[in-house]
């Protein structure tokens, strides 16, 4: 392999302008995007808890607006109950907001850069027999038409890449997954940039401390790129492995991570509020005496801990099925060559063993 190809092959791997594009979209439209669906999802859940929980706050339309009413409720003297208040924060920060912003990430770098790929999704017509009763009392059979997906292999024509030489550089399919990484994280930083840039235009007041402290370090917390990360290896295990994945099972993990990080202070995209950048940075605040007894410190250090160590157990999960993904994409170019059956079988049998270890070393616990 000449220094040419390998030059090709890295620039391919490392496309310094596709990943400036995935980032600029990301930090514009991407926020701008995940900001309106955000306060269009919020508002409608809003409505409808306060709807079934307190109903009484509808009696101040027409004189308050119902669009605007959820979040104008202090404004006009009601104090909603704790509890409609937790629930329906919860219901948009803890689920509605972690799930645009994660879905609106992969769609941007979909929408944005086509990365190289192994399978596509297709769809097809399956017929399902069911049987019916007639007027005369026999079992009749109908079909009944279903549209499914399934992954397709893409042929070696079209993925074959032809440098200057006229050298086929990747006759059997792609191995490398660092672009389906590198490109998920620009759109992961360029949306946390965003968000991090108005908060700390934000957080100018006079008696706003250590502003320069929180300007430096409040976008040094990785729940974006960690959630970013795990996207882009289950896209990655479809696109490139041919496993089947629906978009909820490919954004689930990440989905997951930051509806816990939400719930432990950090802020969506939607709260306009920038006035505690401790609480999206997951520390305590530096300005404020803590009285706390000994008891309570412990209980609040165990939690800061547990929470250090899942992110943690995520980073190493991350690791670990990056090397697995790379790992199962040579072999199915070289062991498996020509026998998908014999690679699918393998991967299923890789997920039985997988889960079966899970289960057994919870149990253990």
């Amino acid at each position: 392999m000449n220094l040419r190809t390998t030059h090709a092959k890295l620039s391919r791997t490392f496309n310094h302008s596709e990943q400036t594009s995935v980032f600029n979209t990301a930090f514009t439209i991407g926020y701008i995007l995940t900001l309106l669906l955000e306060l269009l999802l919020a508002t409608i859940l809003r409505l409808s808890v306060f709807a079934l929980w307190e109903p009484e706050i509808f009696s101040l339309s027409p004189r308050v607006p119902t669009p605007i009413l959820p979040w104008v409720l202090r404004e006009n003297g009601y104090r909603p109950k704790r509890i409609t208040l937790f629930v329906a924060d919860f219901c948009t920060s803890c689920v509605a907001a972690p799930l645009i912003e994660e879905t609106v990430k992969l769609k941007i770098l979909q929408w944005s850069v086509r990365l190289p790929r192994n399978f596509r999704v297709a769809k097809r017509v399956k017929e399902k027999s069911q049987s019916s009763l007639s007027s005369k009392r026999k079992k009749k059979k109908t079909k009944k038409k279903k549209l499914v997906s399934f992954m397709e292999a893409i042929s070696p024509q079209v993925l074959n890449m032809v440098d200057g030489t006229g050298k086929n550089e990747q006759p059997m399919g792609v191995t490398n997954i660092n672009s389906y990484i590198s490109h998920m994280l620009a759109a992961s930083i360029g949306l946390k940039l965003s968000d991090s840039i108005r908060r700390v235009l934000m957080y100018t007041k006079k008696n706003d401390d250590h502003k320069g402290f929180y300007a430096l370090f409040r976008g040094i917390f990785p729940i974006h790129e960690l959630c970013g990360t795990l996207t882009s290896l289950q896209l990655a295990k479809r696109d490139i492995l041919g496993v089947t994945m629906p978009l909820w099972k490919m954004i689930g993990p990440a989905v997951f991570i930051h509806a816990m990080a939400n719930f432990r202070g950090m802020k969506p995209v939607f709260k306009w509020n920038s006035s505690t950048p401790w609480s999206e940075m997951q520390l305590s605040p530096w300005n404020l005496e803590d009285d706390s007894t000994l008891s309570q410190m412990f209980s609040k250090g165990f939690a800061k801990l547990m929470w250090l160590s899942i992110l943690g157990r995520v980073l190493g999960s991350c690791v670990k099925n990056y090397y697995m993904v790379g790992r199962q994409a040579v072999r199915r170019t070289t062991t498996y060559a020509g026998n998908r059956a014999a690679f699918s079988a393998e991967l299923e049998a890789d997920a039985v063993l997988k889960s079966n270890k899970e289960t057994t070393h919870a149990a253990v616990k």
